[in-house]
């Protein structure tokens, strides 16, 4: 049995406490933990649950439909309703503050922490490992090796690769991580990647970062012409908005963003390596004297 605040819930209904690792996404988890809830205890309500926090029904809602933030002084407070402890509790908090972050760098901290209390290895590249940044398709490489059984068969690593890379490129990839620690030799030959997450880490990631991003948009200029419309999506839309607004719009390109990184993660069956750029930028703005833009 889950005691869950002052419910008791058998286990066969699968609450979602257990399953907190699988989400990224708190407002989500809490949406899901509560209508499980509903579904199985007729006493539960939005209302209900509120109460037993300490918030507002109605803004609690708004917050498991992603309007709005759950305040940092309910982390607790929600955390006790569903019992959560050790490193549950712990990985509730680093998604909460994960989901409110508004730079790269509190973002991947807290990405980070989420998947140290989750028990995946992050890989901190050295000053050296920032090579792996440095050409595309190292990227490109390593995804590949994880999905599909790669021994010394370079010259089809080159080809699956798109747009294609030579062979000695491709093995220079693979030996380049190898020496990084990125990727072993498996017990039957095949190369395997080594952690699930690949960090720059703060110091060098700025730098790095920009030319992998210049790299991979020269690439998305190019797919109009290298490939079919089935396999890629192009589009563009002009918008008139108030600069004041653009906050809230890089806001919901997160989230868009965090969206599909989930939807990444509960797939299966990969055969695909796949690089979305999301591009925001002025292309008119009404004059405003001398100030930058």
């Amino acid at each position: 049995m889950y005691k869950v605040g002052d419910i008791c819930i058998k286990k066969k209904y699968n609450i979602y406490v257990d399953d907190i690792f699988s989400y990224l996404d708190y407002q989500r988890w809490i949406r899901d933990s509560v209508e499980e809830l509903k579904r199985h205890k007729p006493i539960v309500s939005w209302r209900y649950v509120a109460g037993k926090v300490g918030i507002d029904a109605g803004n609690l809602l708004r917050i498991s439909q992603g309007k709005t933030h759950l305040g940092t002084n309910f982390i607790h407070p929600v955390a006790d309703f569903f019992k959560l402890t050790g490193r549950q509790r712990q990985y509730f908090e680093e998604m909460v503050y994960f989901g409110r972050a508004k730079t790269d760098k509190e973002t991947l901290d807290h990405f980070e922490k989420m998947q140290s209390i989750r028990g995946v290895p992050i890989k901190k590249l050295s000053t050296q490992g920032l090579d792996f940044y440095q050409n595309w398709y190292n990227n490109a490489v390593r995804s590949l090796v994880s999905i599909t059984p790669i021994k010394d068969e370079y010259a089809l690593l080159g080809r699956m690769c798109s747009p294609p890379i030579t062979a000695e490129q491709a093995e220079e990839s693979v030996k380049m991580m190898a020496d990084l620690g990125m990727l072993v030799r498996g017990k039957d030959g095949c190369w395997e990647v080594t952690e699930l997450f690949v960090s720059t880490g703060q110091q060098s990631r700025a730098e790095v970062v920009r030319e992998f991003q210049r790299q991979t948009l020269a690439l998305a200029n190019e797919s109009a012409e290298r490939h079919s419309a089935e396999f890629r999506d192009l589009s563009t839309v002009t918008m008139t908005l108030n600069s004041k607004e653009i906050p809230a719009l890089r806001e919901r390109i997160k989230e868009f963003r965090g969206e599909l990184l989930r939807f990444s993660q509960e797939g299966v069956g990969d055969d695909s390596v796949m690089q979305l750029n999301i591009q925001l930028f002025p292309i008119g703005i009404v004059s405003q004297g001398d100030k930058d833009v």
